[in-house]
């Protein structure tokens, strides 16, 4: 074999492997984004439409809009940060179920719900977390148990986000 040869066999070999190991990498990091849709604060009980799920756990948070000053945002959400008092009771009353199909995998009280995550732009609250299962296909309801007032005009929304630590979901 000349030099030539093996340099050529060497790359051939080298950029199909590459090519390979990238093909790889797309399949097994496929990821699809959090779901995330948005909400009715209204009385009653609202559905999602489904969404895919893979076998980790999930956080399910509500999101708000930041349009009115922090204290009283915090204060409509739930029990105030430790060091500040509400002058007015929480706006925000609801539970929220997970669903495989028709089958209710958990049925979660969120109480008290309070204010957990800032930024500059919205304030959200972690409702409660749930497990996946390996290609599933979930749902989720909330129950609104009282109208939330104020709360509905800051464009709410429910994210379902993967924990900590899990690159995409699989």
């Amino acid at each position: 074999m000349t030099r030539r040869q093996f340099i050529r066999g060497a790359l051939g070999w080298s950029a199909l492997s590459s090519c390979m190991a990238a093909n790889a990498a797309a399949i097994s990091l496929h990821c699809t984004p959090a779901p995330s849709f948005p909400v009715p604060l209204s009385e009653g009980v609202w559905r999602s439409q489904e969404f895919p799920v893979g076998k980790h756990d999930y956080h399910v948070w509500l999101e708000v809009d930041r349009r009115m000053p922090l204290k009283e945002l915090d204060c409509d959400l739930g029990p105030p940060r430790p060091g500040y008092q509400c002058d007015t009771p929480p706006l925000l009353d609801l539970e929220w179920r997970i669903f495989d199909g028709t089958t209710l995998l958990k049925n979660w009280p969120a109480k008290p719900i309070k204010a957990g995550a800032w930024s500059g732009t919205s304030t959200g609250c972690l409702l409660g977390d749930f497990e996946g299962k390996r290609n599933g296909h979930f749902t989720l309801e909330l129950n609104v148990k009282k109208d939330a007032g104020r709360l509905k005009q800051l464009h709410p929304r429910v994210q379902i986000v993967k924990n900590p630590g899990y690159w995409c979901w699989l």
